[in-house]
């Protein structure tokens, strides 16, 4: 099966052998480890445009709705004027809170998006970095020769590290997604 991101998805292409004389000695899977950091940033960067566009679609529905209250209170007066005001500047800020929400989690998508790319392309650098430094050891084993199998094994923990390091970075690096936990408009009872 394919990766989602393409740099890991080379990265893969390039641990076949390692992954065979993994499998040969029993050490973990290369490959299964570098699918724990596996991403589609494209489809984060999709979503937030998409999230941008509805954001649009709010203000302009929000622009709409204000000149129809307009129009609206001009012919009343009044009482009723003043309650229907009430009511509208409330509906109004509810969708000016909808709308700024959505920028921001349409900006924090993008950004999410560029760590997430850049963590796979550190991710799939220091791997290949590893392979490319085991990789007579690794045919050697291939070949029979079981001298070589402290140093495949080596490889193969510290790929499992370096995704393992990148997994934790993402983690730390997106606390800032908590705030996303909370609705911007409360539920009235």
């Amino acid at each position: 099966m394919p990766f989602l991101h393409p740099a890991l998805d080379n990265a893969a292409a390039g641990l076949a052998s390692l992954g065979a004389a993994a499998a040969v000695i029993g050490a973990p899977d290369p490959i299964t480890a570098l699918r724990q950091i596996d991403c589609s940033p494209q489809t984060i960067r999709e979503s937030a445009r998409t999230l941008s566009g509805g954001r649009d679609v709010l203000v302009m529905a929000r622009l709409e709705f204000e000149r129809g209250a307009h129009s609206a209170e001009r012919k009343w007066g009044g009482e009723p004027a003043a309650q229907f005001r009430g009511s509208a500047d409330e509906l109004d800020a509810h969708y000016r809170q909808a709308a700024e929400a959505a920028a921001r989690t349409a900006s924090v998508g993008l950004d999410l998006a560029d760590l997430l790319d850049r963590l796979a392309d550190q991710t799939a650098a220091r791997v290949m970095l590893i392979a490319e430094g085991v990789s007579p050891a690794a045919a050697a084993l291939l070949a029979g020769d079981r001298s070589a199998e402290p140093a495949v094994r080596e490889a193969c923990g510290t790929i499992a590290e370096a995704v393992a390091r990148g997994v934790a970075t993402i983690g730390e690096a997106t606390t800032f997604l908590d705030a996303f936990g909370t609705p911007v408009l409360q539920e009235e009872n």
